[in-house]
């Protein structure tokens, strides 16, 4: 879409360019595992173990029955028990808060969710390396002063502390 100038800018994982598409970063998210507070599991450590006994649901926009989490198991390899692969990332906390399944998902995903409060977080018991999301253009908008103005909006915004915030 950014080569196509449907749209003029994104925020998101960064695509794959060859230097038509620039990026700025804004932020990582990192993850973690999420299952409802009163899941056997809960209060236990979350361990390999413990982690890979459970039914796990999947994120997974393209409908692939894989994802990081597997991509970092199989390099052990190791492999989870998908119990469901869904599209909609922000389904993922309702879901779980009301089933014996365990997610790993985003940590701003469950924040904005409204669902933290019937979930247990833990941290993966497997190395994930955070997520960075950019904001992306197409270079042709490079120098756009209104597109120059806007891009620096939207990255002060991400950079600023959270007390500096105004608003």
């Amino acid at each position: 879409m950014l080569d196509a100038g449907e749209v003029d800018m994104t925020i998101g994982v960064p695509p794959s360019s060859t230097g038509r598409i620039l990026n700025a970063p804004l932020f990582d998210e990192r993850f973690v595992c999420i299952l409802r507070k009163d899941h056997p599991a809960a209060s236990l450590d979350l361990d390999l173990e413990t982690f890979l006994s459970l039914s796990h649901l999947l994120v997974s926009p393209e409908n692939d029955r894989f994802g990081v989490v597997d991509a970092a198991l199989a390099k052990q390899g190791l492999k989870r028990r998908l119990a469901l692969t869904l599209p909609h990332l922000y389904a993922a906390p309702a879901l779980v808060a009301s089933s014996d399944m365990i997610a790993t998902i985003l940590e701003g995903v469950l924040e904005a969710s409204g669902q933290a409060e019937y979930l247990c977080v833990r941290k993966p018991p497997i190395q994930l390396d955070p997520i960075s999301f950019t904001l992306s253009w197409h270079r042709r908008n490079d120098t756009h002063p209104a597109q120059r103005w806007f891009r620096d909006c939207i990255t002060d915004i991400f950079h600023q502390g959270p007390t500096q915030k105004s608003g």
